[in-house]
């Protein structure tokens, strides 16, 4: 299939040509998501879905037209390019903003992935072990584990991309999770607690010590049991250690989505104009990348066929760059980082984040937290809630009441809220347990469309952050 997604696409882009366009880029796409879920010991959904076809965009005059086709045929692939060169006549006329690209150098690569034991090699009764074994697990270590949902995900494929200044790039995304959340109850009392991992590996991942199902069964289950003793998370202002899944959430939601260059450009943002000031604690860097070296989701080249670049987007406290498509780029000045993606093919690209994470420090995460005389320890997230100004309220999946540097007892109800870039300014320890990952369980939204993104950081300490939960 991939030989006639790539002859249709080069049709496509020399027929664009021909009809008068003056840029034209196809992308291909032929994937699998797929599903696996039990309940308790049952295994209840099995699911994959084909997602197969061809996006067209073209540019006439600076007008744009995008258009696609699920149907692999040469007329609808033809007719495709013309509604999209139809579209681009139109919009010259109407559109309030010309677009343009940023010049890039042409590339021509085709990547392989590396994963031992790729999901589409591994058989659907191994993938339903997996869940069955985390259920078991789970069940086991107490009667008061009263409901378990554990669930398996895989996307795996190939994307191709090609335009007429001769680029033409195709790589194999992979994504993997194996999630679990476990329901306790005592008494009159119903908690639950989750945990999951994943990342661009094969399923071979889950047979190391850390990440087997059992082991993440287990995490999930004790911390339900956990929460049934614990106390309500104290409000106020406290120092607080953040862990890395929370850590990363921050870096992405709170931080990440500010530096989007669209969002730059028409004056939403509050990093607009700011680059080259300090924005944080010099202990602060954030990185933005596709293909980081721990984890994650690995993303060789964005939806315009631009290599993915590293990008600092905060270098030491100082805001360093934004992150941009080509036409983002072209439009500021800069250059274009590899951030224009898509949800499939049938979307346009815009400017989202890849691997987004806060970048290793010196300290010891048992260093930081031995300092803190009086505050909390906040990890994971479940959630939350984020405003354009960097506003921000998350909830802790777990916390912990630390006091002279020892964590005291456990916490439910930890909810921290604050702006972003004033608790980067108060952020004194960044610790060396630097930590990635990601997941296809949901995905990163805007626009209407959801794209796989990976989060991450290290332990995090904070002088003061304002904690919600019982007065």
């Amino acid at each position: 299939m991939s030989s006639q997604i790539v002859e249709l696409m080069d049709k496509a882009v020399q027929y664009a040509l021909e009809i008068g366009a003056d840029f034209a880029e196809v992308r291909g796409e032929d994937t699998i998501t797929g599903e696996v879920k039990a309940v308790n010991d049952e295994i209840r959904t099995v699911s994959e879905v084909r997602n197969l076809g061809i996006g067209v965009r073209v540019f006439y005059k600076k007008g744009t037209g995008f258009s696609f086709s699920n149907v692999l045929d040469e007329e609808y692939i033809y007719r495709t390019v013309r509604t999209a060169m139809k579209i681009a006549k139109a919009s010259k006329k109407r559109a309030l903003i010309k677009l343009d690209l940023a010049e890039v150098e042409t590339v021509e690569d085709r990547k392989q992935s590396p994963a031992t034991r790729h999901p589409k090699d591994v058989s659907l009764d191994e993938k339903k072990d997996l869940c069955l074994r985390q259920c078991k697990t789970a069940r086991n270590v107490s009667d008061r584990i009263v409901n378990v949902i554990s669930s398996f995900m895989e996307y795996h494929g190939r994307l191709h991309y090609a335009n007429s200044e001769g680029t033409k790039v195709s790589y194999e995304p992979l994504l993997i999770g194996l999630s679990i959340v476990c329901v306790a109850k005592e008494g009159e009392t119903i908690v639950d607690a989750r945990d999951r991992y994943g990342g661009s590996f094969g399923l071979s991942v889950f047979e190391e010590e850390a990440h087997t199902p059992e082991k993440i069964a287990e995490n999930a289950a004790n911390w339900a049991l956990e929460k049934l003793r614990a106390k309500s998370a104290p409000a106020g202002k406290f120092c607080a250690l953040i862990d890395p899944r929370l850590a990363g959430v921050l870096a992405h939601e709170s931080f990440g989505h500010l530096s989007e260059a669209d969002m730059v450009m028409v004056g939403t943002s509050p990093l607009a104009g700011k680059i080259g000031q300090y924005l944080g604690s010099e202990m602060v860097t954030i990185v933005d990348e596709g293909l980081p070296e721990r984890g994650g989701y690995r993303i060789y080249f964005d939806d315009e066929g631009v290599p993915c670049t590293k990008v600092e987007i905060l270098k030491r406290g100082k805001l360093n760059y934004y992150l941009h498509s080509r036409e983002t780029a072209k439009a500021m000045g800069m250059k274009p980082t590899g951030n224009a993606r898509s949800q499939d093919y049938s979307f346009e690209p815009i400017v989202r984040m890849r691997n987004t994470y806060f970048d290793a420090g010196d300290w010891k995460p048992e260093e930081a937290l031995s300092e803190i005389k009086r505050g909390i320890y906040a990890i994971d997230t479940a959630g939350g809630q984020v405003e354009a100004t960097g506003t921000f309220v998350f909830k802790a999946v777990k916390g912990y009441w630390v006091e002279k540097g020892e964590l005291k007892y456990p916490l439910r109800d930890v909810a921290l809220t604050g702006n972003i870039l004033d608790l980067l300014k108060k952020v004194d320890a960044v610790c060396n347990d630097l930590e990635i990952s990601s997941t296809p369980f949901g995905g990163c939204g805007k626009m209407d469309q959801r794209v796989y993104v990976g989060t991450g950081g290290p332990h995090i300490r904070v002088k003061e952050v304002l904690f919600g939960g019982a007065r």
